[in-house]
């Protein structure tokens, strides 16, 4: 079995919320099971910047990840 890579895997949440709601997110959720009323309920702490600039971060990490889908999809093998 070979290794992909050796970097630590990053909770997605971690890229989007500002740290102060992160972390009290973290406690509540498992970092790889995002709950939508977990997250509805940390994005009603948010001002109104924060809100845009997350859901900017979370358009452009679909836009990649559709990419990448994309791109493995299209590999024979």
């Amino acid at each position: 079995m070979s290794v992909i890579h050796e970097f630590a895997a990053i909770d997605p949440m971690a890229l989007l919320f500002p740290s102060r709601i992160y972390i009290s997110m973290s406690e509540k959720l498992h970092p790889h099971v995002p709950k939508a009323t977990e997250i509805k309920e940390a994005i009603g702490r948010l001002t109104p910047e924060e809100r845009l600039y997350i859901l900017g971060r979370a358009r452009m990490m679909s836009t990649f990840s559709k990419a990448v889908e994309e791109a493995v999809a299209g590999i024979k093998g």
